[in-house]
C-alpha cells in the first residue's frame, strides 16, 4: 500500500488502539486449562465470542463481496475449477472499519501476546467463501508459505504465527467446516511432505495424500460468532460444500512483532507475483490474469 491508502491504514490502526481499549470482542479468557490445551493441540475454540455481532458481520461480508476486483486495494480470488465463483478476498482491513475491529481489537492482540509470549501484529487478512458446491481447501500447514518452505522442519527457536478464525455462517460437516490434525503439540515442528497433484494447475500444492490419509482429523463445527485460534504449524483442511447453505469465514494471521510489521511488503509482493506457488498452498484459486 502506498500514498493515501497507507496513511488511511496507519490512522485506522491508531484510532482502533485508542477507541477499542475497553473491549470490542470481550475478553478471550485464556485459563490454565486452555493454556494446557493450547500447548497440547496448537488450537483453541471460543464459543459465542462474537455471537451478538453475527448478523452485522454477515452484512459487512456481503458488502465487501461487491467491491471491485481491480486488485488496487483488496484482492479477490476465484475457485480453481470454477473461475466464476468467488473463493476469497484479502486486504480489506485498511478499508473497512467494522471487520477491522474484529481483527485488530486490543483484546485480540492481548490474547495473542499471552499465547506467543511476545507482542503480535496483523500480517494478513482474508475472507474465505464456500457457497453450495464450493471446493475444498486442501490439507496444508500455513507456515510452509511463510518463507520456510525449503526446510524439513520449522526452526526450533521460531515463534509460530497465529491465525484467528471467526465464523460468519454456521459451519457444519456438510458445508465444509474447519478440520485440524489431532494431538499436534506446539513443540511439534514437522513440515509434512507436499505434492502438486493437479497438472493443469502446477503451482497448487497440498500435503501429500498418503500423509493426509495417515492423519486423524477433527472436524470443528462452528456457529456464527465462534472463534478459533491456531498456529501456522497445525495441519488443517476443509471439505467440499455438499449442502445448500453457504459457509463464510473471516481470518486474520499475526506474526511476532519482533520480526517486523511485514504486512505492507507481503501485499506488495503478492500483487507483483499473484500466481506464485507459495500463495497457492492448500488454497487453490484460478490463475489471476
Amino acid at each position: 500500500m502506498k500514498g493515501v491508502a497507507q496513511e488511511v491504514f496507519k490512522e485506522a490502526r491508531h484510532r482502533w488502539k485508542e477507541k477499542l481499549k475497553n473491549g470490542f470482542l470481550g475478553k478471550m479468557n485464556v485459563t490454565i486449562d486452555r493454556q494446557n490445551f493450547w500447548k497440547a493441540n496448537s488450537y483453541l475454540v471460543f464459543r459465542g465470542l462474537l455471537a451478538d455481532m453475527a448478523k452485522e458481520m454477515s452484512g459487512w461480508v456481503d458488502d465487501i463481496a461487491q467491491w471491485p476486483a481491480d486488485m488496487s486495494q483488496c484482492l479477490k480470488f476465484y475457485e480453481m475449477n470454477d473461475p466464476s465463483t468467488l473463493s476469497r478476498i484479502e486486504n480489506f482491513v485498511p478499508y473497512h472499519d467494522g471487520l477491522s475491529k474484529c481483527l485488530m481489537n486490543s483484546f485480540v492482540t492481548e490474547t495473542l501476546h499471552s499465547l506467543m509470549g511476545v507482542e503480535a501484529v496483523l500480517y494478513k487478512d482474508r475472507i474465505n467463501f464456500k457457497p453450495p458446491g464450493g471446493g475444498a481447501h486442501a490439507a496444508h500447514q500455513d507456515g510452509v508459505a511463510y518463507e520456510r518452505g525449503s526446510l524439513a522442519e520449522f526452526e526450533q527457536d521460531s515463534i509460530p504465527y497465529i491465525s484467528i478464525l471467526i465464523g460468519v455462517d454456521k459451519a457444519t460437516r456438510e458445508n465444509g467446516c474447519f478440520e485440524v490434525a489431532a494431538d499436534w503439540p506446539l513443540s511439534k515442528r514437522d513440515i509434512l511432505r507436499m505434492e502438486r497433484p493437479n497438472p493443469d494447475h502446477p503451482n497448487f500444492s497440498k500435503i501429500a495424500q498418503e500423509v493426509e490419509d495417515s492423519i486423524h482429523w477433527i472436524q470443528i463445527e462452528t456457529d456464527p460468532g465462534d472463534v478459533i485460534l491456531f498456529t501456522e504449524r497445525l495441519p488443517h483442511r476443509s471439505a467440499i460444500n455438499t449442502s445448500t447453505e453457504g459457509r463464510r469465514i473471516l481470518y486474520g494471521v499475526y506474526n511476532p512483532l519482533q520480526e517486523g510489521d511485514k504486512r505492507e511488503q507481503y501485499y506488495e509482493d503478492k500483487r507483483n507475483n499473484i500466481n506464485d506457488s507459495r500463495y497457492m498452498i492448500g488454497n487453490p484459486h484460478a490463475p489471476v490474469r
